[in-house]
């Protein structure tokens, strides 16, 4: 009887673990905000190139490879320029992403002094 009690609750606590993994809008509920979101500061690789450290950006496009000797540095890119983006591999959730898939990455601007301008991703959202 302890096992079954630990075993529904077990469970109980990881359906929602599991949502929270799927982003905005996604999972088995579809559930969450639909709209738009407001106090972005950049929604362009130019403009987030540009915008002080930590300022929050959405941005839209293709992530086009891995950085060499890195696990969790992209070269991601938009219509505007390319950009190194810092995604952490829970972020991806189990999902795969391929340079064809047009992504939204959620995050904030991480600037360095004497190194690149890069986005650190809080949120990935696979649009197509």
């Amino acid at each position: 009887m302890p096992y079954l009690f630990t075993l529904v609750m077990l469970a109980v606590l990881l359906v929602p673990a599991y949502a929270a993994f799927e982003g905005p809008g996604g999972g088995a509920y579809g559930g969450g905000f639909q709209g738009p979101t407001t106090g972005v500061q950049a929604d362009t690789v130019k403009k987030a190139q540009s915008c002080w450290d930590d300022a929050p950006v959405v941005l839209t496009g293709n992530i086009v490879s891995r950085m060499a000797g890195s696990d969790d540095k992209y070269l991601f890119k938009d219509a505007t320029g390319e950009i190194i983006v810092d995604i952490d591999y829970e972020i991806f959730a189990g999902r795969k992403v391929t340079p064809q898939n047009t992504v939204r990455i959620s995050g904030e601007v991480d600037k360095d002094m004497m190194k690149p301008t890069k986005i650190d991703v809080k949120v990935l959202e696979i649009l197509k």
